[in-house]
């Protein structure tokens, strides 16, 4: 449900959903902005098992958490929430069943679940972590490695020059080995498996940072890691955050490892699942460390329920998405990735941004469609990493593979779509990429692959002459006019050649002055 704004004080209940357990805040917020919670309630599940062994949730489990939502709406109605945002995680995510699940579940609770894409929980959580360390941590002044860790599933964030660089979010979670290997799996067992998967991650993370550059920052959240804290007592720097030293780290995780559970837990007070999880914790972020030249660990002690909150204040004030320019960040360290011609792509963009703005009312695109044209516009040549032939295939194959932080899988699909067609070749129904696409998006790719196929054009010597162009347009025709001293026989010829998408979409020629 999306929540309004009310004018006064707004009362809402967020509700998440995850792999091993389900929580609900309600939340009151005052005109000010001010924000204070009512009610925190919390209850374990078993989704993540049942997926992580068998792909799918179990007709039991469906019904408990209904059950559990049920008894939340009766929360929410007694102090008179009517609105709510409820968002499933890592464990619905990969469920081979959502659909159903997400379908039963409104049928018997009411409540309908929303899937939290991971580029799309990235994006909350960085925007709420770098919010709490502004003044302490400034990410804009440090380069940092951000974790978030979950019981199911661990994000990676890159942050450079206070831009988001790149993300990787990879199927290792503090409970997931456990339950994949099975009972009774030893420590040693599962120390092993993240010394593979998470050691991958870290070697090719090094390889885009020269060991002269560490990053001096090194931040974690999560559920486990607010355990890990909670439990051996990090010191706190200020209300919401709390720091370990390198080496205490190092002493927490030896006074852990190869301890059972079950004396961990009558140990600190832990619950089983908690006990279970500091160990896998611990590995995790000692690999991450070494990335750095960090000597702590900054923990924000925020929830997903929290970044969500966050997200629906900004919505409250109208705030455009402060997260855009980390895409755009993201989508240029991908270019470097794949050795792209940086220049051509940042041109490619800015014309083809010239003419979506400027034609506005023919194509009614929204902001989304037009951060995806800048996106595809940088990357569509990306796939003469391969080869410059058919580099356009190259180009969708590469992007449609790759993790783009604050893009969801469809938004990136789209985007690999776009960039595909930048050549002379037309959307057919005989093209499978272009098919998967819903009706609605297909017309969209034409739009924008038409604007894109344009601009490619004006930078066809890839000499980047061409720049701050002017668009306008009539019943007949586009009319370019560019600031070039130069002859534009090769733009002219290119965009006749390639201009056909456009004519067909708008049913206007493109003219160059």
């Amino acid at each position: 449900m999306k929540i309004k704004k009310n004018i006064g004080k707004n009362l809402f209940a967020v509700i998440d959903l995850g792999s091993h357990s389900v929580r609900m805040e309600i939340v009151q917020t005052d005109e000010a902005g001010n924000c204070e919670t009512l009610e925190n309630v919390s209850n374990p599940i078993p989704i993540g098992k049942d997926v992580f062994t068998k792909g799918k949730i179990a007709p039991e489990s469906i019904k408990l958490v209904a059950k559990i939502l049920n008894d939340y709406r009766v929360i929410m109605k007694d102090y008179g929430a009517e609105q709510w945002k409820a968002v499933a995680t890592s464990a619905v995510r990969e469920a081979s069943n959502r659909e159903l699940f997400i379908e039963r579940i409104e049928h018997l609770s009411g409540i309908k679940l929303e899937v939290l894409e991971a580029s799309e929980e990235v994006r909350l959580i960085y925007l709420s972590v770098k919010d709490i360390l502004e003044k302490k941590y400034p990410l804009s002044k440090q380069d940092a490695v951000i974790c978030i860790i979950g019981t199911g599933s661990t994000h990676m964030i890159l942050e450079q020059n206070g831009r988001v660089k790149s993300s990787e979010t990879f199927r290792i979670g503090t409970l997931r080995l456990y339950e994949e290997i099975g009972q009774p799996a030893s420590g040693k067992k599962v120390k092993d498996i993240i010394d593979i998967f998470v050691g991958c991650v870290v070697d090719d993370i090094t390889k885009n940072y020269p060991k002269s550059q560490k990053p001096s920052l090194f931040v974690a959240v999560g559920a486990p890691v607010r355990a890990l804290m909670n439990t051996f007592s990090g010191e706190k720097e200020e209300p919401e955050i709390l720091t370990v030293s390198r080496k205490k780290l190092e002493s927490v995780h030896a006074s852990v490892a190869g301890i059972p559970s079950e004396t961990l837990a009558e140990k600190h007070h832990l619950t089983d699942l908690i006990a279970q999880s500091l160990e896998p914790c611990c590995d995790i972020l000692e690999h991450f460390i070494q990335i750095t030249d960090a000597q702590k660990l900054v923990v924000p002690m925020i929830t997903t329920r929290d970044a969500i909150i966050d997200e629906i204040l900004r919505s409250f004030s109208g705030i455009d998405d402060p997260f855009m320019p980390d895409v755009i960040s993201s989508a240029e360290f991908l270019g470097e990735k794949y050795k792209y011609d940086a220049a051509h792509g940042r041109c490619a963009a800015d014309m083809a941004l010239a003419i979506f703005d400027s034609i506005q009312p023919l194509h009614g695109v929204g902001k989304r469609g037009r951060l995806m044209l800048e996106v595809a516009a940088l990357l569509h040549d990306i796939g003469q990493y391969v080869n410059n032939r058919q580099h356009h295939k190259h180009s969708f194959y590469i992007i449609s593979n790759s993790q783009m932080p604050g893009i969801s899988p469809d938004e990136l699909d789209e985007i690999a779509v776009i960039s595909r067609y930048h050549r002379r070749g037309l959307p057919k129904e005989s093209h499978i990429e272009y098919m998967a696409l819903s009706p609605e998006k297909r017309v969209e790719v034409n739009k924008l692959a038409g604007i894109l196929r344009i601009a490619d054009a004006l930078d066809r010597s890839n000499s980047h002459k061409i720049k701050n162009i002017k668009v306008s347009y009539d019943d007949e025709k586009l009319t370019i006019t560019t600031n070039a001293s130069f002859d534009l026989t090769l733009e002219r010829m290119e965009v006749r050649n390639k201009g056909d998408l456009f004519t067909d979409v708008f049913g206007l020629r493109v003219v160059i002055e």
